[in-house]
């Protein structure tokens, strides 16, 4: 199956929610989406830190996120690259982080699953992160489909 185009507009609680399915003993909450970042709060070592990320996207498929951290101060940039490395230590490949920011190589994310897409557009608005995917291509979509057809809805 092939999708031409989607888009996503994806709210503070959408992210909070996702993000927890993905990492449930993710300590962290999104606070706010401005259009300079998504603004948060997460547990570092002792603290309770916040948090802004500005996500962006290139052509050669990596998504990054340039994630800056204060309390009262801003933290050094040491502590949050060493953060997010141990953090992502077990991530796969494709996942890595670059500075203070996470960059995700996502054809190499994707392929073990057999998807390709393309993210056009990624980027935050008030109370949203907008998120437009292009040539999205599902080739098991229809062996997924026949096994939901024989199987039945599972609710």
């Amino acid at each position: 199956m092939r999708i031409h185009q989607v888009s996503f507009n994806l709210t503070a609680d959408d992210l909070t929610s996702l993000i927890q399915d993905f990492a449930p003993d993710a300590k962290f909450r999104i606070a706010e989406i401005t259009p300079s970042g998504i603004h948060g709060h997460i547990r570092l070592l002792l603290w309770s830190v916040d948090f802004l990320a500005r996500p962006r996207s290139s052509a050669d498929g990596v998504v990054s996120l340039e994630i800056s951290a204060s309390k009262l101060v801003p933290i050094p940039p040491a502590l949050v690259q060493r953060q997010l490395k141990e953090a992502l230590r077990d991530a796969p490949n494709g996942i890595d982080v670059i500075h203070e920011a996470l960059t995700v190589h996502l054809p190499s994310v994707l392929a073990p699953f057999d998807l390709h897409l393309t993210v056009r557009e990624l980027r935050c608005g008030d109370g949203i992160l907008h998120l437009t995917l292009e040539d999205i291509d599902l080739p098991r979509f229809q062996q997924l489909s026949a096994l939901l057809r024989k199987e039945g809805p599972s609710r």
